[in-house]
């Protein structure tokens, strides 16, 4: 996949822009708070359907304007493609692709791939597990469709259950409810547990070159919390699970089992990186890890996501930055950066002041 071109009219402090970019290393350069961040925001915006900084649609508007509108260009193996994403302070967001209207954000993902990487990103490491499955979820939605409704459904389920537990019935309705819902949850659950385990278990044979690459000394390894039995199957598994649950459920008014509360973990030389690794080496996994992705995507597909880097290089050594980088050579990637560091690599030069690009 390559990004043409794109067009930001009132997006943040873009008031009217077109940029245009590269085939492969595209340096976004400016001072601090000059616009470089929202780029790439705007680029993961009509991707995903949101932002990741997870802003209202309102407070993406520029301040002076009513309404926003992104225009992208891309190339993929299907065509050249558009989507335009247009924006207002009162009402829902709406989305075209290639002029046709979507009723759907479920449309919009998979259309256009990116993997997004900022320095926010170390709460993939060091944050709740809600930020990790987020990371599963939207990883595996972009090139998985099933999974993605799978999830859908699964939240719809969890929640009626949710509303069982917690209602003021009386314990003996409550376990009558849920003997019609849990069925549904643990069948749905084993759908997406086994997705999980089958992405991870390909995602972290390539982390563990990738971070050997970059790093030179250190083992990386991936692991999913939930270990597939080996005497049973998931579904019966869970089942046991929710049924031995049920007593504290009924205390707790929630659910306490299932793909919801489950999490990753990452471990370097065998230490878990939450707690023993440093900034620096959790950075580098969060980064590995996002490059790894970029290879899991790529082998679905058959063509290469849009790499996304958010001020990366300035908590890199020298010696990093050019692995990194001689990395990105193998697809269209976007970096933030206030300096262009030594290379001779080829690359695009963006140089943006105040929303606007500059020669």
């Amino acid at each position: 996949m390559q990004i043409n071109t794109v067009e930001l009219k009132n997006f943040r402090n873009y008031t009217n822009s077109t940029i245009r970019f590269g085939k492969f290393l595209n340096f976004i350069v400016g001072k601090n708070a000059q616009g470089k961040t929202n780029l790439l925001e705007s680029v993961y915006l009509v991707s995903v359907g949101k932002s990741p900084k997870n802003s209202k649609d309102k407070q993406i508007i520029n301040f002076n304007a009513e309404n926003a509108k992104i225009n992208l260009e891309f190339s993929c193996l299907g065509g050249n493609k558009t989507i335009q994403l247009y924006l207002n302070k009162v009402g829902k967001k709406a989305i075209k692709i290639n002029n046709l209207n979507i009723l759907k954000l479920t449309e919009l993902v998979g259309c256009l791939n990116v993997v997004y990487f900022s320095p926010d990103e170390l709460k993939l490491i060091k944050e709740v597990p809600e930020d990790r499955r987020n990371f599963l979820d939207i990883s595996i939605s972009q090139f998985n469709k099933p999974y993605l409704y799978e999830l859908l459904k699964y939240n719809r389920i969890l929640k009626m259950r949710n509303q069982i537990l917690k209602s003021n019935n009386s314990n003996q309705s409550k376990i009558e409810q849920l003997a019609l819902f849990t069925p549904q949850l643990v069948e749905s659950a084993e759908k997406i547990i086994n997705t999980r385990l089958n992405f991870l278990n390909k995602l972290k044979d390539i982390a563990f070159q990738i971070h050997q690459q970059i790093t030179q000394t250190e083992n990386l390894e991936i692991l999913y919390s939930y270990t597939k039995p080996q005497n049973t199957t998931i579904k019966q598994d869970l089942t046991n699970q929710l049924n031995a649950a049920l007593e504290k459920e009924l205390e707790l008014g929630f659910t306490t089992i299932g793909p919801h509360r489950d999490d990753i973990i990452f471990k370097i030389n065998n230490q878990d990186c939450k707690f023993f690794a440093s900034q620096g080496q959790q950075r580098t996994v969060a980064l590995v890890v996002k490059l790894s992705l970029m290879e899991v995507i790529k082998n679905e597909i058959g063509e290469y996501p849009i790499l996304l880097l958010d001020d990366v290089l300035s908590e890199l050594d020298t010696s990093r930055q050019e692995r990194l980088l001689n990395i990105c050579t193998k697809y269209q990637t976007l970096i933030t950066t206030v300096n262009i560091p030594q290379t001779n690599l080829d690359y695009t030069t963006i140089k943006i002041e105040n929303g606007n690009v500059v020669q």
